[in-house]
């Protein structure tokens, strides 16, 4: 101490405790007390006398506002020096019969002085006794609301002397930092990360997020004033990290799961996954595009704050260290992850068109034995125009879009947050394909280019995938069939001529109907005659051109236009030629083209044959006699009459020719000349269409009826017999029936006799 408390000042602050010393039971006396100033001095000088606070002195600032007082109970009641106590027993007797004789009032005064600052705060100076009485009333006067090291002093005054005493005391900051009442820090730590990426997952951990930062704001920390700032090991005790899809994780203070964020990772989505790994088997792919489309979000505060252990006893400046106490609400964390895979972005559908099935089943009917496993949802079935696989044939394979087999739909899943994004989400959708496992090739279902099928089998595997992985994937197989050969071998079969038993012409030559100027043709086709198997689709397109033996070809006419009949059965009459007056031979040559279409819903594929088929007929009839009149002769009646006369054709489809064309006749509205002496009645020729004019009661057309066919005659009967006698009998002259009516009659009637 500066100064030592001497004797004469210890008797001074004995003063106060003169007056109660009646309390110890010693009577005072004013008598033969006089103090010798020997032993004033002595008291003076005594080396031993001094005041000092005990060491190791601290109290605690554990509250949030920093009121403690000096001498607080289980606060800050530490032993605070009586100056009076510094003299033993005997010498305080002395003390006290010296006070006695000068009589004066004593105060005392506790000071308190913060190290390191010019702040200083001081009770009020307080009488002796009242401080003996209720020393914690005056030491409350003594506030400490910041940590660090006080100086203390009690002093005590008296005549002309003053006592000190000495001390210091160490203020602790023991309270905390930790986090208020706003929000409440969400649990997280038993939940799987990632969750898939849905509208609710997304809602749920936009919340905890919300939270987190309510909870965590520096407007929620709650900590008394006046202490060190906070601290923490950075990454460790306070931290934000945040990862978006297709980035890596950096600090981030904002909301992590905001719509900006979502808006941010949908562009990310637009990213073709295929731009360096088209050729990535699925697994790699799948598992590398499942982590770069993760969303998430870390974050970490822990609070701490600096804490210096003062010590009055210490010899040196005391370092402070960061420290926290878990035992408050003084940590909050949260880790979460959001995942979307493909199958959590999109949907699609993929399936063969309808267009194709129907075209399918139109090929497998067409086989004369079908594959095994049919199923035209996964398999398309085409037939090439080809009787081989000749893959150095451009036509001899079958070349198509995939959008033009494929029906594919896009869509978001409907869990997926993106419902402004909905019409769009073909943009999100990325698709591949290849062959027989072959490499793989980008497929744009908006502008794609053809593939060409060469082998009799391929399976082609489509995927969809997007920026997060596989949404689907659709394998189908391209089936191909080649075509039987098309063949003519059974076309000259085709055409046949009817003529009447008995009158027919020589080898390569046919007749003209007895007693008429054309011959009766009839087209008998089969597709299979053509192709060779049943169920096939053919078509047939002929032309007929009729000319005079010898004569220059004549302009063609269409005779058959039919492209969907697997059977076709019609008859013609051909006219002879009579250009003026009637040929000795017509030839007529008949031309077709059997295409066959491939069976597909584009039906561009086609393969086709032409056949030709050349026939000559002339007019059979043998000289006849006619007894009548040559001007009553019905032939010569009608000659230059435009309706047919008699035994000219009336009706069905007749083929006449001119000396520069074909021509194809079709009456509607059958009439035959009505100048003969019996009316003339178009009739059907036996059972075909083809019909003639004839006289209404014609014995012979019974006859006629019987022999229309290539069999054995059955009308040689004994009736038919006499019947034709008779007919026989009436004949007188030669009769030349010609089909054209000219003037020179003459002409005619000597072809005929010829």
């Amino acid at each position: 101490m500066a100064d030592t408390c001497s004797l004469l000042v210890a008797v001074v602050f004995c003063t106060v405790i003169v007056s109660a010393l009646d309390l110890d039971g010693i009577e005072v006396s004013t008598s033969n007390t006089e103090l010798k100033p020997e032993i004033l001095f002595m008291a003076e000088d005594d080396p031993d006398l001094f005041c000092s606070w005990q060491n190791g002195l601290s109290c605690n600032l554990d509250t949030v506002t920093n009121n403690l007082k000096l001498g607080e109970v289980n606060k800050c009641d530490i032993p605070v020096p009586d100056p009076l106590k510094i003299f033993d027993n005997d010498f305080q007797r002395f003390a006290r019969t010296f006070l006695l004789k000068n009589h004066k009032q004593q105060y005392i005064q506790i000071t308190s002085a913060k190290r390191g600052t010019s702040t200083t705060s001081s009770t009020k100076q307080t009488l002796w006794s009242q401080y003996q009485a209720n020393p914690a009333f005056v030491q409350s006067e003594i506030k400490f609301d910041a940590p660090g090291l006080y100086d203390l002093e009690t002093i005590g005054i008296g005549y002309n002397r003053k006592a000190v005493c000495t001390g210091c005391v160490a203020i602790l900051d023991k309270f905390r930092p930790r986090f208020g009442s706003s929000s409440s820090c969400p649990f997280t730590g038993g939940i799987t990360s990632p969750q898939r990426l849905t509208k609710t997952a997304l809602a749920t951990f936009q919340s905890y997020d919300t939270a987190y930062r309510a909870y965590t704001a520096d407007t929620n920390v709650v900590n008394n004033p006046n202490s060190d700032g906070l601290c923490g090991v950075p990454g460790i005790d306070k931290f934000a990290k945040f990862k978006l899809f297709y980035e890596s994780e950096k600090d981030y203070s904002g909301a992590c799961f905001d719509d900006a964020a979502l808006s941010t990772n949908m562009v990310k989505l637009k990213t073709s996954p295929f731009s360096n790994n088209l050729q990535a088997p699925f697994a790699t792919l799948e598992t590398a595009l499942n982590a770069q489309c993760t969303w998430c979000c870390r974050k970490t505060r822990k609070l701490k704050e600096q804490f210096t252990p003062y010590d009055c006893s210490a010899y040196s400046s005391q370092a402070p260290s960061c420290v926290g106490d878990t035992g408050v609400p003084s940590a909050c964390s949260i880790d979460v992850c959001l995942q979307a895979k493909g199958v959590d972005v999109a949907t699609t559908t993929i399936g063969v068109k309808n267009t194709i099935q129907t075209a399918s089943n139109a090929v497998l009917n067409s086989l004369t034995s079908k594959p095994v496993s049919i199923d035209t949802t996964k398999n398309v079935y085409y037939t090439i125009p080809c009787t081989s696989f000749d893959k150095s044939n451009v036509k001899c394979r079958y070349t198509v879009k995939l959008s033009e087999l494929l029906d594919i739909t896009t869509g978001f899943v409907t869990s997926f947050p993106t419902p402004s994004e909905a019409v769009n989400s073909k943009d999100y959708v990325f698709w591949r394909y290849n062959t027989d496992g072959s490499t793989f090739t980008k497929w744009d279902p908006l502008a794609d280019t053809a593939i060409s099928f060469l082998d009799a089998s391929t399976t082609v595997v489509l995927e969809a995938w997007t920026a997060c992985g596989r949404v689907n994937q659709f394998t189908f197989g391209v089936n191909l069939f080649v075509q039987s050969a098309l063949t003519c071998s059974k076309f000259d079969s085709m055409w046949k001529f009817i003529e009447k038993y008995g009158i027919q012409g020589g080898e390569g030559v046919y007749c003209a109907y007895e007693g008429s100027d054309f011959a009766i043709l009839k087209f008998d086709m089969a597709v299979t005659d053509v192709v060779g198997q049943t169920n096939s689709a053919l078509g047939v397109k002929c032309d007929i051109m009729v000319k005079e033996t010898g004569a220059a070809d004549t302009q063609i006419v269409t005779l058959v236009d039919d492209q969907i009949s697997t059977r076709i059965s019609k008859y013609y009459g051909v006219e002879l030629v009579n250009n003026p007056t009637t040929a000795q031979k017509t030839t007529g040559v008949v031309h077709c083209k059997f295409t066959r279409t491939v069976q597909s819903y584009s039906r561009t594929d086609i393969n086709s044959i032409d056949c030709r088929h050349s026939f000559t007929i002339t007019d059979c009839d043998k000289p006849e006699l006619n007894c009548e009149k040559k001007e009553n002769m019905c032939s010569v009646k009608c000659a230059g009459d435009p309706a047919p006369g008699i035994f000219e054709a009336c009706g069905g489809s007749i083929v006449a020719s001119s000396a520069t064309n074909t021509f194809l006749k079709t009456p509607t509205e059958p009439t035959c000349c009505n100048k003969c002496n019996k009316p003339l009645v178009c009739t059907s020729v036996s059972t075909t269409d083809i019909k003639r004019c004839e006289p209404s009661s014609n014995s012979l057309l019974k006859l006629e009826a019987a022999t229309m066919t290539d069999s054995e005659p059955t009308f040689m009967n004994p009736t038919n017999i006499m019947l034709l006698v008779a007919t026989v009998t009436l004949i007188a002259v030669v009769a030349v029936n010609l089909k054209h009516r000219v003037n020179n009659i003459e002409q005619g009637d000597y072809y005929r006799l010829l």
